[in-house]
């Protein structure tokens, strides 16, 4: 019955979806730019998907948290995820923070295995997943100045890697951690190689010729990112696919054609009934209105929405509250709409360290009434949920794949 119906959506969840095939292209629907460190990014807008892939999808897909440093989420990083998606539709990604193209992931900028070390037991900085992604270590190799630093540099990052490893097989709900080399990067001006980059390579060979005496369960698999990308380096070095440490757009495209094939390898996707209940996505409606704020917001996209009370026009100035490092978000905003009508937009905080620390955000109204706000992490429709309190499940809202899909 299944195969019948998703033969007829004719879009990139058909018979693709139910072989495991790799999908079609996403088709772009809108654009919107990131430009608040300079760089301009497409956002991809996914299409909702239709009632049949979403009822088939629900309590089949294959959950994953991608953790690690700028690489998992800034700049164009959340087409880590867009193209993994694109190969691999069954996947849902989980995670306290949002990118760019609205995918939920636990990716902070600056990372190094120290600071994942000490937020990997934190449920609200790492949720529980059956299934972990994690690439770290490249910010570990610049602290190696000169190359009689690397060895030293490597080895304790290689100790502090096999920690976090460790703390994640501890959780009850892990099925299985899948462990990237680091990628080549980041290259001199010319191209040419660097100490960091040999440093990172280093923690490379250390972890790769170690892996089954350092992970005997057979619960962590190797993802080998760097021999491949070392294979063509040329190629990878260049503008349109690597930028410092960061991939490009296109540059995760070629990250996925290495990963995904070991995903669909070893992860087990569920095989559930149909069951009954309607489908949707838990959301987390973050303000308080009580209180007038919002909890602690960690970097990402989140979109707000409100409802115009008696008033076709809204101002306000949207902040957060200042930090020690007084890194702090404050923008003005009009919105206009029929009265008693909601209205939305999105926004992004600022990157972890650099432009924002995490902190409740408040509302100052200068002009008009509103009442009904949400605050949430972006979803990848780019949309508002249904309004709600607290956690909740929304089943009005249109969703898209990579969400995960889950049964009221």
């Amino acid at each position: 019955m299944f195969k019948n119906l998703f033969l007829t959506a004719g879009t990139f969840l058909t018979a693709a979806l139910l072989q495991g095939a790799p999908s079609g292209e996403i088709p772009v629907c809108t654009y919107d730019k990131l430009s608040n460190d300079g760089i301009s990014s497409k956002l991809e807008v996914l299409r909702p998907l239709k009632a049949a892939e979403a009822e088939y999808l629900a309590g089949r897909q294959a959950v994953l948290c991608m953790i690690g440093d700028s690489v998992t989420w800034a700049q164009a990083g959340d087409h880590f995820r867009g193209e993994f998606l694109k190969l691999f539709p069954q996947l849902a990604f989980a995670g306290t923070h949002t990118g760019i193209l609205g995918y939920s992931h636990a990716g902070e900028g600056g990372d190094s295995s120290t600071r994942v070390l000490r937020r990997v037991t934190d449920p609200v900085r790492i949720p529980d997943a059956p299934y972990y992604h994690l690439l770290i270590g490249v910010n570990d190799a610049a602290a190696a100045k000169k190359d009689e630093h690397s060895e030293k540099v490597a080895s304790a990052a290689v100790e502090r890697i096999v920690k976090i490893v460790n703390a994640l097989l501890a959780r009850k709900c892990t099925q299985k951690v899948f462990l990237g080399s680091i990628l080549p990067s980041p290259f001199g001006p010319n191209g040419e190689s660097t100490v960091r980059e040999r440093t990172s390579s280093l923690i490379n060979a250390k972890l790769r010729s170690q892996f089954k005496k350092l992970f005997p369960s057979g619960k962590v698999v190797w993802i080998e990112y760097e021999k491949p990308l070392r294979s063509r380096l040329d190629s990878w070095k260049k503008r349109e696919n690597l930028r410092g440490a960061h991939p490009t757009a296109q540059g995760y495209k070629l990250l996925a054609a290495i990963a995904v094939p070991v995903l669909k390898k070893e992860m087990t996707l569920p095989a559930v009934s149909p069951g009954k209940g309607k489908v949707g996505v838990e959301v987390i409606n973050l303000w308080n209105s009580e209180s007038a704020e919002s909890a602690p917001l960690l970097p990402g996209w989140y979109t707000v929405s409100m409802v115009l009370e008696g008033c076709s026009e809204v101002s306000f100035e949207l902040y957060s509250l200042p930090t020690k490092a007084k890194k702090q978000f404050k923008k003005k905003y009009t919105l206009k709409g029929k009265p008693g009508s909601r209205v939305e937009f999105n926004f992004m905080t600022g990157y972890q360290g650099y432009h924002y620390d995490r902190a409740p955000f408040k509302l100052n109204v200068s002009k008009g009434k509103i009442t009904s706000v949400q605050i949430e992490k972006t979803r990848p429709l780019k949309r508002a949920s249904v309004y709600g309190k607290g956690r909740f499940i929304d089943t009005v809202s249109p969703v898209a794949a990579g969400e995960i899909l889950l049964r009221k």
